[in-house]
């Protein structure tokens, strides 16, 4: 399965009509395409510059290439997406992260409801394989020792290198070369997580020197999104500054 997310911000001219007509474009998606799995919308509310995260999921990659060329893409999304189009309502992404994704063998990350987290991480490149490999795999075991974090799923970002800011394809490596994908029945048990004693969440709390030296500095960059599954609009509209 390929997963997939995008996040948007939005333009500060946008009228709200129209990013609602957005908002419910994208939670439409999977109605119009049939490849379109898992389609959930949320509004973020860390402090990263993202107003909406969309995710999703494709069967195969050939699923992902029909959902490209379909026409509810090209006639409707494409409206509110491409930064040339009169009717764009998305600024363009500065957080690196406007489309992440990782391959998976089964749907591991499904939820119906709760709150999700998504902590993006920059691996050092020159850093081992088996090293990476060896961060990766503490980060999927913590649900063992936090009980409130229900899922955790860990993917190289393969997803990154595919995205474009609707006028310049992006070459070369991603900014964000894993994501580490977070389950929470509700945003109290992601708090609980957050505050507790989980060796890792002590290390977030210490932010980019606790991500250093817990991983020997293969962890060079993190930032994170929150939010709540399926959630309505929020009354904020702007994203922190970068």
């Amino acid at each position: 399965m390929l997963r997939r997310i995008e996040t948007y911000s939005l333009r500060p001219d946008a009228a709200p009509a129209a990013t609602g007509l957005f908002e419910r474009a994208l939670r439409e998606c999977g109605r119009h395409i049939p490849e379109v799995l898992d389609g959930v919308v949320g509004w973020n509310d860390s402090d990263a510059p993202v107003h909406l995260v969309w995710e999703h999921a494709y069967a195969s990659p050939e699923a992902y290439r029909r959902y490209m060329v379909h026409p509810y893409h090209a006639t409707v999304l494409d409206r509110y997406i491409l930064q040339d189009s009169p009717e764009c309502v998305v600024a363009p992404d500065v957080l690196g992260a406007g489309l992440v994704g990782y391959h998976c063998d089964e749907p591991s990350y499904r939820m119906e409801e709760g709150v999700r987290r998504i902590v993006l991480l920059r691996m050092d490149a020159g850093a081992a394989a088996a090293d990476v490999a060896r961060v990766c795999h503490a980060l999927r075991g913590v649900p063992a020792g936090a009980g409130s974090m229900g899922t955790s799923v860990v993917g190289a970002n393969t997803l990154g290198p595919a995205w474009f800011d609707g006028v310049t394809p992006i070459t070369g490596p991603p900014r964000w070369t894993h994501l580490w994908e977070q389950g929470f029945a509700s945003a109290g048990a992601c708090d609980e997580y957050r505050r507790g004693p989980a060796p890792l969440a002590a290390v977030e709390r210490a932010g980019r020197d606790g991500w250093a030296a817990w991983s020997d500095g293969i962890v060079r960059s993190v930032a994170e999104l929150r939010y709540e599954l399926g959630a309505p609009r929020p009354h904020r509209t702007q994203p922190p500054p970068a």
